[in-house]
């Protein structure tokens, strides 16, 4: 308990909208329970697969269960079958690929939304074997984040023998997925077979191991402090120089590839695009060559995981820039919501005389045709007042003589 109480007063969590995501196994259970013996009420998210007939439809009725019991709302979301099942699908990439687009489907609902995971130590251990295989840098080998892009990990500092010690001590009862058993799967195999065979020969080899993923992520700080700059001015730009992409070390071609949301081997396609060894775009990525480098456009929301905040401000600033807004709180009467807009849409732009299209606006920014319907907006009831990055309103913007002001802003992403 102490960890999660840590968790909480460190990271603010009673001033977020929560969500846990649970699967009815110890570590969810364990998560959630003890947040609500801490007093918070998170929503819950259980995702049902469908992959192990009667099985999973036990797991989303104890999680049902669950929530009704402390409760809690809940959303469960079912898997269709052929998104993790079939021809050439790896199904652990697959089921991943599924929750991590609703997770970010509901960070980008409110500024203040987090979701909460149960990742535990032996998770990263595994994790940095994992990425050992693949290759990784110190960007993979560093293993997972306690906070990044909106998702929150508590429980990184504590082995699943003391999650399970906590759970019979408190008499929590949860739900095994025998499929943890099989060794069909990389992570499987290290789990149940070599990280256990090893220890045998080094009863402390799991703590050597984290010590040495906080040694490489403490690297990591460090080299993201040194390009943090670039990196955001790149974010601005959408394009980066095959010059200033060569100029990069790899640790540092990898740490673009986290932060942009690319997989790491659009390294060797970025490679391959300059030699001209590619079409002028690498397939399943957003990039795109350009005359002298390479570009991306696709939907910001989701790869960049942009997140927004809002505030109440005292003053106006001396200088204003695309990504803030000042809105005057009494003209908005209707709730401010972030969404997508549609082909129909328009707006009173500032520096414009009448209407223009949010599409238009959004193609005049270099946005491309199909990833217009998928750029985050802000509107007041059903008026468009803000394309983050791009125009704003004049209809609800505050004045020297606003009396309350509203900020609304993209916060600076997390590196």
């Amino acid at each position: 308990m102490s960890v999660v109480k840590e968790a909480v007063s460190q990271l603010g969590l009673q001033s977020f909208n929560l969500c846990v995501a649970c699967s009815g196994g110890l570590d969810s259970t364990v998560l959630l329970t003890a947040l609500v013996q801490l007093g918070l009420k998170p929503s819950v998210l259980h995702i049902n697969y469908q992959l192990r007939g009667e099985e999973s439809e036990k797991d989303e009725a104890f999680v049902r269960a669950l929530a009704w019991k402390h409760g809690l709302t809940i959303e469960v979301v079912r898997c269709p079958i052929e998104y993790t099942k079939g021809k050439g699908i790896n199904l652990q990439a697959a089921a991943r690929e599924f929750r991590h687009d609703l997770f970010r489907r509901f960070l980008r609902e409110s500024p203040v939304n987090r979701v909460l995971l149960a990742h535990h130590s032996d998770d990263q251990v595994e994790t940095f074997f994992l990425q050992l295989l693949r290759g990784s840098g110190i960007f993979g080998l560093g293993g997972m984040h306690p906070e990044r892009n909106g998702m929150i990990r508590p429980f990184l500092e504590l082995s699943k023998a003391e999650l399970k010690a906590f759970a019979l001590e408190n008499k929590i009862r949860w739900r095994e997925d025998a499929s943890n058993e099989e060794n069909n799967y990389k992570r499987n195999q290290f789990r149940n077979l070599i990280i256990p065979k090893l220890m045998e020969s080094n009863p402390e080899l799991n703590h050597s191991i984290l010590l040495m993923q906080s040694v490489f992520r403490d690297t990591q700080e460090e080299i993201r402090k040194n390009i943090k700059p670039q990196l955001q001015q790149w974010e601005k730009q959408y394009r980066i120089s095959f010059s200033e992409w060569t100029r990069l070390t790899m640790d540092k071609q990898i740490l673009c590839c986290f932060y942009f949301g690319w997989p790491v081997r659009t390294i060797k396609r970025i490679q391959a695009l300059e030699a001209s060894e590619l079409s002028a775009r690498i397939d399943k990525t957003p990039i795109f060559r350009t005359k002298d480098g390479f570009s991306w456009n696709a939907n910001f929301a989701e790869i960049m995981h942009w997140e927004f905040k809002i505030e109440e401000v005292e003053f106006l600033p001396d200088t204003f820039n695309k990504w803030e807004v000042y809105l005057d709180s009494e003209k908005c009467t209707s709730p401010i919501t972030c969404g997508f807009a549609t082909a129909l849409d328009k707006m009173s732009p500032i520096g414009v005389n009448g209407t223009s299209s949010i599409f238009k606006l959004l193609k005049d920014s270099g946005i491309p045709e199909q990833w217009r319907s998928s750029y985050p907006v802000f509107r007041i009831g059903e008026e468009i007042t803000w394309i983050p990055g791009i125009s704003v309103s004049k209809k609800y913007l505050a004045t020297s003589s606003t009396s309350l002001i509203i900020k609304l802003y993209k916060a600076p992403s997390e590196l």
